[in-house]
């Protein structure tokens, strides 16, 4: 029998913003990891535990928080730019129908998923993730695959840690799909509930009674509610303080995506309501096309946001939507959420360590992130910083400073190719500089996967904001003898033509039209776009 492995211990110094409370800060202080999980935090100047005497700690020069937490991600379409939204919408059932939204995103990602050669689908979940790790994001919802058949799903998996996947038993899986049919029936949702410890569903997106309906719906003839501890209802616009006193009373959970909410509705969530009411408030950035680039940008938007709108949320209070506030949603609050001995060391460092540290994280910009950790294990982070931790990886750049990002995981998902995020951005990019000849082949294949006549092996992915792919993302209840949720089927009915467009900068610094993009987003309050640039 051979000897056990040595565990792997490694040790980083700085500010500790451990989120266990308000103000539980270390101003100088050091995190032992050994394997995965923190073995000690100690301030400066305590013996370092045992086995770790010879340790050398990084010193990181930064602030260090918990990894960032995201439960509102659409990770497939974050390739694609921010959508110059044309006019304020009701609900989303209207807005997936406008001629330049499918023009600008369902077209381009229907042409990227369906006449994908083979090479798109490894460079995009490559891109994706990338998207994340820079920008200190360690957990966030799966990116979605099918076989070409659409009979086997499954989640990717990567660097990142899907909540979907999660890693039972300490980290039991969340589910954010229900099967089309139990989508429609009232006590098949309930009990898809029932049995789950997180269910992360879209709920009344939109500010109209449309949109109010889907959350009406989930009362049954009897007076039932279709609402459990489990459900993380994502959006919640069209929600009162009456509603979310309901939600309250059954244990509910709400993900807030303010940016996305104000693009599309000139309104956002009564977070208020909810949080008076009691219920956990998580923050989701939504996806590229109309919300933040990453959810270090969206704690920019919430702060913003509850600026203007006078909501009274701290600075901690937006951070712990990041941090705690997700983990608690998700029950994994006992690994993760908080630094905490013997919790996973999913950590986020930043650059700096004056002033107020909440406030700091929320001010910081991508090039301002030092170090990212995932399961005690340097994923991203400075050249030096990741060579003092031993880390390697591929080299990029951040604005004008040298970066290092690690990918490679024992479990990675095999049968996908394992390309560089350069190779990635290479494809990509000449993909959407060319999907007019792609869309021919895209529409063909669709007609060939409704027909059944799909003989391609390997996988594909399923695009959960399009395509009828046996699972919804919110419940199509009845509601006055009417189906709630969108109609998935009319969302793929016409193919307007496609014109090349540019790939998505991976970070804001290396995006030079997204800030302007944004302040001229008509349906923004006056003035919000330009108070979220300034932090940039």
């Amino acid at each position: 029998m051979s000897p056990a492995a040595s565990p792997k211990r490694w040790a980083l110094t700085g500010r500790i913003v451990t989120m266990a409370a308000e103000g539980d800060v270390i101003k100088n202080g050091t995190i032992f990891i050994e394997d995965n999980r923190i073995a000690a935090i100690l301030p400066k100047g305590q013996p370092a535990p045992t086995g770790f005497e010879a340790v050398a700690a990084v010193a990181t020069g930064g602030t260090i928080y918990p990894g960032l937490i995201e439960l509102h991600n659409h990770l497939s379409y974050n390739i694609l730019p921010l959508w110059r939204v044309p006019q304020l919408f009701g609900n989303r059932d209207q807005w997936q129908n406008a001629k330049s939204y499918k023009t600008s995103v369902t077209g381009p990602m229907s042409a990227i998923a369906l006449a994908d050669d083979g090479s798109l689908l490894p460079a995009l979940v490559r891109y994706v993730e990338a998207k994340c790790l820079v920008a200190g994001t360690t957990t966030s919802q799966g990116i979605t695959l099918s076989n070409w058949s659409g009979t086997i799903h499954k989640y990717y998996k990567g660097a990142l840690r899907a909540a979907e996947i999660g890693s039972p038993p300490d980290l039991p899986r969340a589910h954010s799909k229900i099967p089309d049919i139990d989508a429609e029936d009232w006590a098949k949702f309930d009990n898809e509930l029932k049995s789950s410890a997180c269910f992360l569903l879209h709920l009344s997106e939109g500010i109209d009674a449309k949109a109010h309906s889907h959350f009406l719906a989930l009362r049954n003839s009897a007076g039932d509610w279709a609402i459990e501890p489990s459900l993380a209802g994502i959006h919640c616009t069209a929600l009162d303080a009456t509603d979310f006193g309901t939600m309250a009373e059954n244990h509910a959970k709400v993900v807030w995506s303010p940016l996305s909410n104000l693009l599309l509705y000139g309104k956002t969530t009564d977070v208020v309501a909810a949080r008076t009411a009691g219920l956990t408030v998580a923050l989701g950035s939504d996806w590229s096309p109309s919300g933040s680039k990453n959810l270090l940008g969206e704690l920019k938007a919430a702060k913003v946001v509850s600026a203007h709108f006078n909501l009274g949320f701290s600075d901690y209070d937006i951070v712990a939507m990041a941090t705690r506030n997700p983990a608690a949603i998700l029950k994994w609050d006992g690994k993760l959420g908080t630094i905490a001995k013997g919790k996973f060391a999913d950590l986020l460092v930043v650059k700096g360590v004056t002033g107020d540290p909440y406030g700091r994280l929320i001010k910081s910009r991508e090039q301002d992130i030092v170090l990212v950790t995932i399961g005690g294990r340097p994923r991203y982070g400075t050249k030096k910083a990741m060579q003092q931790a031993g880390a390697s990886g591929e080299a990029l750049k951040i604005g004008r400073s040298a970066r290092t990002i690690d990918f490679t995981s024992p479990d990675q998902d095999p049968g996908i190719e394992n390309v560089t995020l350069a190779e990635a951005t290479s494809r990509l990019g000449a993909a959407l500089g060319n999907l007019g000849t792609l869309q021919p082949h895209s529409i063909a294949m669709s007609a060939a996967i409704a027909s059944g006549m799909v003989s391609r092996t390997g996988w594909r992915l399923a695009l959960d904001e399009q395509f009828s792919n046996n699972v919804q993302l919110r419940p199509r209840l009845a509601y006055n003898g009417i189906r709630t949720g969108p109609d998935l089927a009319a969302v793929t009915a016409v193919a307007e033509p496609l014109h090349p467009i540019k790939l998505d900068g991976l970070t804001v610094a290396g995006d030079p039209v997204f800030l302007d993009t944004l302040k001229s987003e008509s349906n923004l309050p006056q003035g919000l776009g330009a108070a979220i640039a300034a932090f940039y």
